[in-house]
């Protein structure tokens, strides 16, 4: 298998019961008779090809742990290029912006885009902390002069600290937070990856609790029921659940009416691979991924088609539209988004350098 040694990591850490790290922390440690049996069978079910990600219920997206399952394909490094082209051309002339996500899947790049979106809410939240911080030191400083030299004394040094701490800008504050212990700065929980947006515009003043950041909702569709129900699982673990909208049906069919030019953005990781192809895929992934997810017609093309045709409908004049594809489409995917009216139209390749993203603006901005 491709990684083995992650791969083993991997088993034995979920077999356990222990993140990663912790085997390598506690080389000493024993295991017990259930955690070798439980081992054992993983190992023998991967050497049969199945996915490791399906036997610990698990994989990484984006910095983000994703919940899978056989309902939907295992997240892949290659889509993180969707998500980083999707926040680039994001367009962000309002306060707040519509995106649409199509095949969503286990819901990562909806996930994935709105922990990018939502990080200026994270680093303001996290300077302002500082901030409070440093003034209660700066309060139980002045308790103690007042104490031993004096009210007078006490007060004369914290306005001189806090004069200091005026003439310093943003930029300087942020650094300092940076440098602190995260302990002491972080306002997230040590296991959860991101905060709700209400719960970090609490912890913001209200200088910056304004619309100086942009935010986000998004629409997730599923053709898959069970998978819509993963998917739905990732937003609430990730505290998304107020935000992201998992529908179940294809494509654009859950959407309304009312919903017509409303979106700012639409992503989409439909399937791709041509029928001829599949074939030949290895066994983990024509043998254990659901077909729903990866094939894509006699061609390849069949549901990037209806994508790349439906968009202009959905789209607000100037919205950006992009899409995850097989690395040898790239010429033909261009030439559809071309013939839909797409302006700006543009080509990204993934970490290995390969052809992966079409993406292009709806005209009319």
């Amino acid at each position: 298998m491709e990684s083995p040694a992650v791969c083993a990591d991997m088993l034995l850490s979920a077999a356990i019961g222990a993140e990663r790290l912790r085997l390598y922390m506690e080389p000493d440690r024993l295991a017990s008779d259930e955690e070798r049996a439980t081992l054992r069978a993983w190992v023998k079910r991967a050497s049969n090809h199945e996915p490791v990600q399906y036997l610990v219920g698990e994989a990484w997206f984006h910095q983000a742990r994703i919940e899978v399952d056989s309902s939907t394909m295992i997240p892949r490094p290659a889509t993180e290029t969707l998500v980083e082209v999707g926040h680039q051309r994001l367009p962000t002339t309002s306060g707040s912006v519509r995106i649409l996500d199509l095949c969503t899947g286990t819901g990562c790049v909806s996930i994935a885009l709105l922990n990018l979106i939502n990080r200026p809410y994270r680093a303001a939240a996290r300077m302002h902390e500082a901030e409070a911080a440093a003034r209660a030191d700066l309060g139980r400083l002045s308790t103690a002069l007042s104490s031993g030299g004096g009210p007078a004394a006490g007060g004369k040094a914290i306005l001189e600290i806090e004069d200091e701490f005026e003439g310093e800008d943003e930029d300087q504050v942020e650094d300092q937070v940076e440098d602190q212990d995260e302990d002491q700065v972080e306002i997230q929980d040590s296991g959860a990856e991101d905060r709700e947006d209400a719960a970090i515009q609490e912890a913001l003043p209200a200088e910056i609790n304004t619309e100086h950041f942009v935010q986000a909702s998004v629409v997730a569709t599923e053709l898959v029921e069970a998978a819509a129900g993963l998917a739905q699982r990732n937003v609430a673990r990730h505290l998304h659940a107020d935000r992201i909208d998992v529908r179940i049906g294809s494509l654009y069919e859950p959407l309304t009416a009312e919903e017509s030019s409303s979106f700012d953005l639409i992503v989409s990781n439909p399937p791709y691979i041509s029928d001829a192809e599949f074939d030949l895929c290895p066994p983990n992934v024509r043998d254990h991924e659901p077909a729903t997810a990866l094939r894509g017609g006699k061609d390849g093309l069949e549901v990037i088609r209806e994508v790349i045709d439906g968009a202009p409908g959905w789209l607000v004049p100037g919205g950006i539209l992009a899409i995850e594809m097989q690395y040898d489409q790239a010429s033909a995917v261009q030439s559809l988004f071309a013939a839909a009216g797409f302006e700006e139209i543009q080509l990204h390749q993934d970490v290995d350098e390969l052809d992966r993203v079409v993406s292009g603006r709806h005209p009319g901005a």
